[in-house]
């Protein structure tokens, strides 16, 4: 099986780092730790082995290239495909919506 090395856009670092502040917040620093590895693992295991079995996310169409989705609890993760490489380019979640608006996000 062709093995694929994933990438982290730094705007992607990003999005995990405000994942992580707003799990502190939520649930505790120890419980953010767990849930940021948990997201890390969850992607480069599915994205090293299939990640062309994601299918393509919504924006694609818009900017005429295959941006691919992988949904894992309630984030989404956006990547792109080139040759033997996945590159994250943003990790959406509930909490964007929460930082850009200033209000708290109901579950």
């Amino acid at each position: 099986m062709k093995k694929y090395r994933v990438v982290f856009h730094p705007d992607a670092e990003t999005d995990i780092a405000s994942s992580y502040q707003w799990g502190c917040r939520e649930w505790g620093e120890g419980q953010a730790q767990d849930w940021v590895r948990e997201l890390c693992r969850t992607i480069k295991a599915r994205l090293t082995s299939i990640p062309l079995g994601c299918p393509l996310a919504p924006e694609s169409e818009d900017l005429g290239i295959p941006i691919r989705q992988l949904i894992v609890k309630r984030y989404r993760i956006l990547f792109i495909v080139d040759k033997k490489t996945a590159t994250i380019l943003h990790v959406r979640g509930p909490y964007i919506a929460e930082l850009e608006s200033g209000e708290a996000v109901d579950d």
